[in-house]
């Protein structure tokens, strides 16, 4: 069980997630219903006794969005046609910021979805973080918010659930400037992080851009120009 922005732990409330198994459901089921349903082919996953919402199932994987109401010491149970799980035991932070990896650009996949405000593109090597650019990291696992959103639903755009617990951005020692971070409106557990890179960040081809929040912290390298 991982969170399904870059496929690792630890995951937070209102996260996405994706688990990985056997006989997990009879078919290859995805949703578009909203609310997101806790049942798809007569599977239901529950932590701590709490109806996951799912997003897709099939034999070998579900994906969905752990409760806002569940952390700390959790326990995972599917129930399936063919019978009830094992109970699977994790852990759940108050914040885990993942970032997606499920950007392209042209021939190239798996990127980190960072965009530039400049151009509205995929942040890559050819298309780099300038010195005071605009940018939006689009990721999951910020944890709660304010005003607080019922899992399953999609985000409000007004008022803006903001992250309770905000994340802060360093890019080569610098710290950014965050504007937003919260959920997307319109969205289910995914979140934005709206931020201005100072003009003094450091260049280079790989700089660390480092976000921390809750005792998490992810960091990746981008390249920065003038």
């Amino acid at each position: 069980m991982v969170n399904a922005a870059d496929g690792k732990l630890p995951v937070a409330p209102g996260g996405l997630i994706s688990i990985y198994g056997q006989q997990m459901a009879p078919l290859n089921l995805a949703t578009a219903e909203i609310p997101l349903p806790t049942a798809i082919a007569e599977s239901c996953l529950t932590v701590n006794g709490v109806a996951v919402p799912m997003l897709f199932v099939s034999p070998q994987q579900i994906n969905g969005q752990l409760p806002f109401n569940v952390d700390g010491n959790a326990q995972m149970t599917l129930r399936t046609p063919g019978g009830v799980s094992d109970n699977f035991n994790f852990g759940i932070q108050p914040a885990a910021p993942s970032i997606f990896r499920t950007g392209t650009a042209g021939p190239q996949t798996g990127l980190a979805t960072i965009t530039r405000a400049a151009n509205g593109e995929l942040i890559t090597p050819t298309n780099p973080v300038h010195q005071g650019d605009a940018i939006t990291i689009w990721a999951t696992g910020l944890g709660r918010t304010s005003p607080a959103i019922d899992s399953g639903m999609p985000a409000p755009s007004d008022p803006l659930p903001s992250a309770i617990i905000q994340p802060t951005l360093q890019l080569g020692g610098v710290t950014l400037d965050v504007q937003y971070a919260g959920l997307v409106p319109g969205a289910i557990g995914l979140y934005q992080i709206n931020a201005t890179v100072p003009r003094t960040v450091p260049l280079g081809l790989s700089i660390p851009l480092v976000i921390a929040q809750g005792g998490g912290t992810t960091t990746l390298d981008v390249r920065v120009v003038k």
